[in-house]
């Protein structure tokens, strides 16, 4: 009779084990952070709705950023388009880094310590536009923000 009351107790404590187990499964898939396809897009300027100035000291408008690079050319009147007007300067084949490579740099950079990272999730896109129909991406563009 004790093997029966010792077997009984083991299977109900699997059971319990297996069903615990499932229902954890079935919570721990986070929702993909995809920004225009599965949530709001509230970057669809790229650059721009990032890159802002939010007041108290803190302005992070590329023209300002970039004016804290030592020998960085300043973009104030040469820059009208974001990330466009970049590329006459980061163009592929050109003399500094191609604006592709420089940005994924920049966002990626540091992992987790990562600004980028931490407060836009890293997601793709945030810059970058999807036609889930065709499948082409592009860059976000607007107007800059100076």
């Amino acid at each position: 009779m004790k093997g029966v009351k010792k077997a009984g107790t083991f299977l109900l404590l699997a059971a319990a084990v297996t069903a615990m187990t499932l229902v954890l499964m079935g919570q721990a898939k986070p929702r993909a952070f995809l920004p225009g396809l599965t949530v709001a897009d509230e970057h669809p300027n790229g650059c721009v709705d990032c890159h802002k100035n939010q007041g108290e000291g803190k302005d992070y408008r590329l023209n300002v950023s970039l004016a804290k690079i030592s020998g960085h050319p300043k973009i104030d009147s040469m820059v009208k388009q974001l990330p466009e007007g970049c590329l006459m300067c980061h163009r592929e084949g050109g003399k500094v880094s191609p604006l592709n490579i420089m940005l994924h740099k920049v966002h990626y950079e540091k992992g987790e310590q990562n600004p980028f990272v931490q407060f836009y999730q890293g997601a793709c896109l945030n810059c970058h536009k999807l036609d889930a129909a065709s499948g082409k991406l592009t860059m976000k563009s607007s107007a800059k923000n100076w």
